[in-house]
């Protein structure tokens, strides 16, 4: 009885270490882990042959908006890796999506995708080298910081306010480069200077009489001369006075 026991004890004690040992490889899971850092989510994953590094930009995707992935895929043992990858980006529970085969470029592999709705999503990532391989990221996808709607509300209404105020200005004839500044004509009316003040006519200077002396005989003041006008009578001569009369003869 002794001897049937044993090699049951037996099994059931290397079952036991070789789930204990984590030395033992475990078969390679198809989960890419996803980590955020900075302004990436970090990609990482590998098996007993290939590992995978990337990310993708930015690290909190939204609605609507692009976000590029970027790729690497390494071979532990033998040539390196130097084929297509078929990239699929589709919400968690849907069987297609938006799928691109890319090659490889100087250094990685890079695809860009446009979300059209905010919610799960998972990035299929499908390769061969001993045999066909698909693995997958999970990550979220916000949603939009301005409603579509209103976004596209806003920009109508800028639209027609730039058309009605340049119909405006066909009709109205003006041009706002050709508006004259409020302060320009005032700018062009050059100051009224003040007129300078008539000079006197004739000034005699009063000179105080110096005691002694005779009076200075009165300036009589120049009697101005006419000439007659072409066509008209000489005036008379006055008549002579008494005393202007020649004297008699004797």
């Amino acid at each position: 009885m002794r001897i049937r026991w044993l090699p049951l004890m037996a099994g059931l004690l290397l079952a036991t270490a070789a789930v204990a040992d984590p030395a033992i490889p475990r078969d390679p899971t198809d989960q890419i882990e996803v980590s955020p850092a900075n302004e990436v989510l970090e990609l990482t994953w590998s098996d007993t042959e290939e590992r995978l590094q990337g990310g993708i930009r930015p690290a909190s995707p939204r609605e609507g908006q692009p976000l590029q992935v970027s790729l690497h895929v390494g071979s532990f043992e033998g040539d390196s890796f130097d084929g297509p990858l078929v990239l699929t980006l589709r919400e968690v529970g849907a069987t297609h999506g938006q799928t691109v085969t890319v090659k490889r470029g100087e250094r990685d592999w890079q695809a860009t995708f446009t979300p059209e709705s905010s919610g799960p999503y998972l990035l299929d990532v499908g390769f061969r080298t001993t045999r066909h391989k698909v693995i997958h990221a999970r990550f979220e996808v916000g949603g939009s910081p301005i409603p579509r709607m209103l976004g596209w509300g806003v920009l109508g209404l800028g639209l027609l306010v730039l058309l009605g105020y340049t119909v405006h200005n066909i009709l109205s004839g003006e041009r706002p480069q050709e508006r004259t500044p409020a302060g320009s004509a005032e700018e062009q009316v050059p100051p009224a200077t003040a007129a300078p003040a008539p000079a006197a006519e004739n000034p005699i200077a009063a000179t105080p009489p110096t005691p002694g002396a005779d009076a200075p005989a009165a300036i009589e003041a120049p009697i101005a001369s006419t000439a007659p006008a072409s066509g008209s009578e000489a005036p008379a001569e006055p008549a002579a006075t008494a005393e202007e009369k020649p004297p008699s003869l004797p």
